[in-house]
């Protein structure tokens, strides 16, 4: 294993001295060159294995959920996604565990800035309950090499999810706009519809307002075969300012809910043959934020940021016979920090550094009562979880063509019982928890990333990184309250960009990226104390005047336990290949999609969502026009058709086959 000290003085030391470097003199300017004209561009400018989908591939993909987006990304893998409520994503195999909880702590979830919780709700899914329509743009890391800005122990990656603001509907002199969308979905019946006011009345203050309504029955797999319990009604909302008091200050609030009533539903959301019982569930998520940012013209050391962040994650779950326990309890998560933080420019000799610090302070406090009661359920125990967190990156450019990114992490707790009785669990008595009952801890994380272009062309990367994930409220109960889970990693890549690489006026784009990771000490997966994980992604992007290419594979291994057997959450192998074409001036985007899984049977369950899965290849096909003269001048027209041959599969980590073959149309204006 790398050597946890070393990782964490190497960083500190590069963050704390000036470096000395060869000057290889001032390179000339040859302007701005955007490249990407695919639908996906590969992010070959930074160390990270990062991938980024945009506004353009958000409207094309037409998804139904916000988990449905990211699963088109290699070793992302999506659990459920056809039920917002029901869905989860891991990232390397870490993250939501499939068919039991949302989430395990290692993978960072965050919306405008905002990190959603990390507690362990039991067969309930995940928070990621939120209308898609509502983002125009997805940044996702896998591995942790830029997870260190929200937590110590996203060893999995982050999903950073950014929400439209009200001048990217605003044009020229335009104040105002109004923005209509109307999709429908041929499987379950679906429905789509969104409005959006964008008002901006000089360049000092902007504000937008969002209302989404999404339904839909029960969908079918490619058989014919009901998917029970697939049907949704969900809400989104958004309300978001911002205001400019003078070229320096700048004050930025936002407001988003998200809602997902059920009635008469499964308790399991992920797999109904899970239990006969039924209730009604209300899933809610709401996310707020107040933003101060002060940055003077002056003086590049100051860029301060203060944000005052309110995040409450609810799931209220009613028996509907008075079974009690897990069917009858309502979870409420709310969360309140104050997060400051500074980006400052400044140079030591010739080395250039973007140096980025900052403190967080914060409460959760976690419930999990049953109507008429004031005791949490014995499987979900509750409490306050106080932290204080410091982190910092400094980008450090020793040269124009070499780059080095340490990141250093404290962040210290203390978690706090609160009304957490006795109780019975599988025939035994669990006994209470004194209110005020508490258990402290800390740790120091970090990671070193560096970038070297080795020509114009091709450059080489990698990262060094030791993540802790500390403990959770849900382990008050458990012996593992006293210990964090630690993890080492290692990636080592290369990347290449060309012009003018087959013919004049084509980019070629590709990364591939080659990691391996350690965790011990491991609290989150019964029965497991070590899990080595390792594999490799490919990215490309090809773009030709007279077409498109992206494409992109991942391969993925998985051990436990010193490896006698196979950690079976590890992400199946699969490759996913895309071919688009544009016409008339780029007014209409044609493409077909190719999915492929291989067989997975690299795993140690026989039933449910772990079994051994078949392999299996599905094709989208999809169009999207926007006209841009005549009478239909800025309408947008988008309509797929999802699994094209109606295939009948199971995604590996999925209780549910995938839904069979849906239409998909669209149809929007901004007026």
């Amino acid at each position: 294993m790398l050597n946890k000290t070393s990782v964490i003085a190497l960083c500190a030391s590069m963050v704390t001295t000036g470096l000395h470097a060869q000057d290889f003199g001032d390179a000339e300017y040859i302007g701005e060159v955007t490249l990407g004209q695919s639908r996906r561009g590969v992010q070959t400018d930074v160390a990270a294995s990062t991938t980024v989908i945009d506004q353009a591939e958000i409207e094309a993909r037409q998804a139904t959920t916000l988990g449905q987006l990211v699963d088109s990304i290699p070793n992302v893998s999506l659990i459920n996604g056809i039920l917002p409520q029901g869905s989860g994503i891991t990232i390397r195999g870490l993250g939501a565990q499939a068919g039991t909880y949302g989430t395990d702590g290692k993978v960072n979830i965050v919306v405008d800035g905002v990190q959603s919780g990390a507690e362990e709700i039991y067969r309930n899914g995940s928070f990621l309950s939120l209308e898609p329509e509502l983002f125009k743009e997805l940044n996702v890391t896998r591995g942790p090499a830029d997870g260190f800005r929200y937590s110590g122990g996203a060893v999995g990656g982050t999903v950073e999810a950014t929400t439209k603001d009200a001048r990217d509907f605003l044009e020229g002199d335009d104040t105002f706009s109004f923005r209509q969308k109307l999709g429908y979905e041929s499987n379950g019946n679906g429905t789509l519809t969104t409005s959006i006011l964008s008002f901006a009345p000089d360049e000092k203050f902007d504000v937008i307002a969002f209302y989404g309504k999404r339904t839909s029955e029960d969908r079918v797999d490619g058989a014919g075969n009901t998917l029970t319990g697939t049907e949704f009604d969900q809400t989104g909302a958004m309300l978001k300012a911002n205001y400019r008091l003078n070229d320096e200050h700048k004050l930025t609030f936002g407001y988003i809910y998200n809602e997902i009533p059920e009635r008469d539903v499964f308790y399991s959301a992920y797999d109904p043959s899970f239990s006969t019982e039924k209730v009604d569930r209300d899933t809610q998520d709401t996310t707020g934020y107040l933003e101060y940012n002060y940055n003077p013209v002056d003086n590049d050391a100051i860029n301060l940021t203060a944000r005052l962040q309110y995040k409450k994650e609810v799931i209220d779950i009613l028996s509907l016979t008075g079974a009690g326990s897990i069917y009858d309890a309502d979870h409420q998560s709310t969360t309140t920090s104050l997060r400051i933080t500074n980006e400052a420019l400044f140079n030591t000799g010739n080395i250039a550094h973007t140096l980025l610090t900052g403190i967080e302070v914060g409460e959760r406090e976690r419930t999990s009562y049953a109507d008429g009661t004031t005791t949490n359920d014995i499987s979900a125990p509750g409490g306050t979880d106080e932290y204080v967190a410091v982190y910092l990156t400094d980008e450090i450019e020793l040269s124009d063509r070499f780059t080095l990114t340490p990141q250093l992490r404290y962040e210290s707790q203390t978690l706090t019982s609160l009304n957490n009785g006795s109780g019975f669990s599988r025939g035994a008595v669990v006994p209470a928890i004194a209110d005020g009952t508490s258990y402290s801890s800390q740790a120091f994380t970090g990671a070193l990333s560096a970038r070297y272009e080795l020509t114009d062309s091709v450059a080489v990367f990698g990262t060094v990184a030791y993540n802790e994930n500390l403990p959770i409220l849900d382990d008050l109960r458990s012996a593992f309250i006293t210990q964090s889970e630690k993890a080492e990693s290692l990636e080592l890549g290369v990347s290449y960009d060309g012009f003018d690489v087959f013919t004049g006026g084509d980019t070629l784009q590709a990364k591939l990226t080659g990691y391996k990771t350690n965790i011990w000490d491991v609290t989150t997966y019964f029965g497991v104390t070590d899990v080595e994980l390792y594999g490799a992604e490919l990215e490309l992007s090809y773009a030709n005047p007279n077409f498109y290419v992206d494409f992109n594979m991942a391969r993925a291994r998985g051990e436990q336990n010193g490896g006698t057997a196979y950690f079976s959450r590890a992400t199946g192998d699969t490759a996913q290949l895309t071919l688009g074409k544009r016409f008339m001036d780029d007014q209409l985007d044609v493409s077909i999609e190719a999915k492929h899984a291989w067989a997975n049977n690299r795993t140690t369950s026989t039933t449910g969502a772990l079994a051994p899965s078949e392999d299996y290849t599905v094709f989208t096909l999809a169009s999207s026009y926007t006209a841009d003269s005549g009478a239909l001048e800025g309408v947008q027209f988008n309509a797929s058709v999802e699994n094209l041959f109606d295939t009948e599969y199971r995604a590996y980590g999925n209780t549910r086959n995938g839904a069979g073959r849906t239409f998909k149309f669209s149809v929007s204006k901004t007026f």
